[in-house]
């Protein structure tokens, strides 16, 4: 119940005007729709059995009817429309509310979920939240309100037949929430192995060169139809509960009917009295009467079939709304405090204060961190593969918070700085670069919007990327595919490049940016990276012994601690981790880069 009065408050929040005008017109169709038993029922008693043939009754009779079936028809529209509408504005701005939320969620919270139930959520769990809204928030009040008043007018028709009619709504409630008990679960199921599902897709389609590449199109396809029986046959038992209730339900109702046919049928025909003159007349329950309960029943029979619906929709709602409300309540460890100050331009004084990071609230990411940089420093940050270098490049922009100590900028803690101006101060080149289905100009523009053309071209140069597009047809107009399709990995890495030369930050995390590049066009971008360095705060995580090279300090990394500082000359000299890390990694790197950039120049020159 939390859930569903979550839910019905996200409506009354802020659609109580056409919640109410659904009602109103719920209301007016349901007083309409009792109106039709009564005139007949009259009409029976007044012509039918009269033995007299009265035309203007017949006329009026059916004028009535027209009437009522036309106001009828005007109260379903509304009902309809308010219902609909309500439901399709309310799964809007869930919809809205969670991708917004997905938006400012930390890396921590990215990083232990599925894409694919994610995106499960914001369709398949939205959508059954909406068909509550529509079937239940609005509808369901329709359904108490045809059942209450089918009922007072049964009592007030014959008491007796009132409680035969009547008799079979206990055991119709019992059903119902029995049934809904089981739905619930069944549905979380569903919602659950859809996630599933729709996660093995987008793993399949992202990871589609690879599949190819080691011919496992049999084994994915295999997959994929394991996960969508599960999910075939899990949302079948949902529907075979809820179309079993059905059943149950309608048989319920139809044995009511019988009785009614057996109970009234006697009740008739014993008050039938013949008067002396061959007079038809009747003591207790009248044909019309009869004619009455049976349209009544008729009546009941909507929202006897809606309640089954209702079920089924309250079921879906619980375990959908769960699952929504699990991620719209979820708390970033990344957060803005209300008072936060904007950041201006910084110098770029960076300074990590006994710095700690532990992702699981056991082990240590990054332990007992000091570094001070001044403004226009390069510091490069080696170590083995999962020693804490990127981690610490990450905690600067926010993508983490540390667990303990803490980072300033300029003497400014970093937590106590709105985002947006965080990182309009501090841009990064990640080593796993994302491209969006747009534009070459308009992904390098990315995050600026305003950029010129004039500035665009511009980065690309420094980028050493210009040269490519300008041999494209559509130039920078060309569209890249999904995720950078049609460029290779060195060219959509120097586009992420351009991307962040282009917000012109005071400081710049270089995460590994040039390792999807050959050796030569790294000295060419490095060329351009040291005119755009030049004057900034410069942070490079890295490999490459031309980047280690230049830099004014390296921290040398292992198990999440800084265990060596200082030039590259003088860490040589020291002996130890970065000693052996230039032996083992750095000297042959660069060995094989010279080989190249000698290759490549040799080929120019014979061209």
């Amino acid at each position: 119940m939390p859930t569903i009065i979550r839910i019905v408050g996200l409506v009354l929040k802020k659609y109580k005007r056409r919640l109410a005008m659904g009602y109103i017109s719920m209301i007016g169709a349901a007083l309409v729709a009792l109106a039709v038993p009564y005139i007949l029922g009259n009409s029976v008693n007044r012509v039918l059995d009269s033995g007299e043939r009265d035309v203007e009754a017949l006329w009026l009779l059916a004028f009535a009817l027209l009437l009522a079936g036309a106001s009828r028809g005007i109260f379903a529209f509304g009902q309809t429309y308010f219902a609909e509408s309500t439901s399709q504005k309310v799964a809007y701005d869930i919809r809205n509310n969670f991708y917004n939320k997905l938006q400012h969620l930390s890396f921590a919270f990215h990083d232990k979920q599925n894409t694919g139930d994610l995106m499960s959520r914001a369709t398949a769990d939205v959508e059954g939240v909406r068909m509550f809204v529509n079937m239940g928030a609005v509808r369901f009040g329709f359904v108490v309100a045809m059942i209450a008043g089918i009922a007072v007018a049964m009592f007030l028709t014959d008491v007796t037949l009132a409680l035969v009619s009547l008799a079979f709504v206990p055991l119709l409630g019992w059903r119902a929430v029995d049934t809904s008990r089981g739905l619930r679960r069944k549905w979380m199921e569903v919602q659950r192995l859809t996630g599933e599902m729709v996660t093995t897709m987008q793993e399949n389609l992202s990871g589609m060169r690879v599949v190819k590449a080691f011919s496992a199109e049999n084994y994915e396809q295999a997959k994929f139809e394991g996960r969508a029986e599960r999910v075939r046959e899990a949302t079948y038992e949902a529907q075979r509960i809820w179309a079993r209730n059905y059943s149950v339900m309608n048989f319920f109702f139809l044995g009511a009917l019988a009785a009614i046919l057996y109970v009234g049928g006697n009740q008739v025909i014993d008050g039938r009295v013949v008067t002396g003159t061959g007079q038809v007349i009747y003591t207790g329950l009248t044909p019309g009467d009869l004619t009455a309960f049976l349209f009544y029943m008729g009546l009941l029979t909507m929202p006897v079939r809606m309640m089954g619906w209702m079920v089924n929709s309250f079921s879906r709602a619980v375990s959908s709304g769960q699952r929504l409300f699990q991620i719209l309540d979820w708390e970033s460890p990344v957060y803005e405090k209300p008072d936060a100050t904007e950041l201006g331009r910084v110098k770029g004084a960076v300074e990590f204060r006994n710095v700690s990071l532990s992702y699981d609230g056991d082990a240590h990411a990054l332990q007992d961190i000091n570094v001070s940089i001044t403004p226009g420093e390069v510091v490069a940050l080696v170590g083995r593969p999962g020693s804490g270098k990127t981690t610490f490049a990450h905690l600067l922009p926010r993508f983490y918070d540390p667990t303990g100590g803490e980072i300033t900028i300029d003497g400014v803690d970093i937590r106590e700085a709105t985002l947006e101006s965080l990182r309009r101060n501090v841009g990064i080149v990640q080593q796993d670069v994302f491209i969006h289905t747009a534009t070459i100009a308009e992904n390098i523009a990315y995050g600026k919007g305003d950029a010129s053309d004039e500035d665009i071209r511009e980065v690309a140069s420094i980028a050493q990327l210009h040269e490519f597009i300008a041999g494209l047809p559509d130039q920078y107009e060309t569209i890249v595919g999904e995720r950078g399709g049609g460029l290779s990995g060195g060219q959509k890495q120097r586009l992420s490049i351009a991307r962040t030369i282009l917000m012109n930050p005071p400081i710049l995390i270089l995460d590994d940016s040039t390792s999807s590049v050959d050796a030569h066009t790294e000295h060419l971008v490095q060329e351009g990276l040291e005119e755009v360095m030049s004057g900034r705060t410069t942070i490079v995580v890295t490999n490459r012994l031309s980047a280690i090279r230049n830099a004014d300090v390296i921290l040398v990394f292992r198990d999440g601690s800084i265990v060596q500082r200082g030039t590259h000359e003088e860490l040589l000299a020291k002996g130890g981790e970065y000693t052996s890390l230039y032996e083992s990694q750095l000297k042959p790197m660069e060995e094989a880069a010279l080989q190249e950039v000698r290759l490549a120049g040799d080929m120019e020159v014979s061209d």
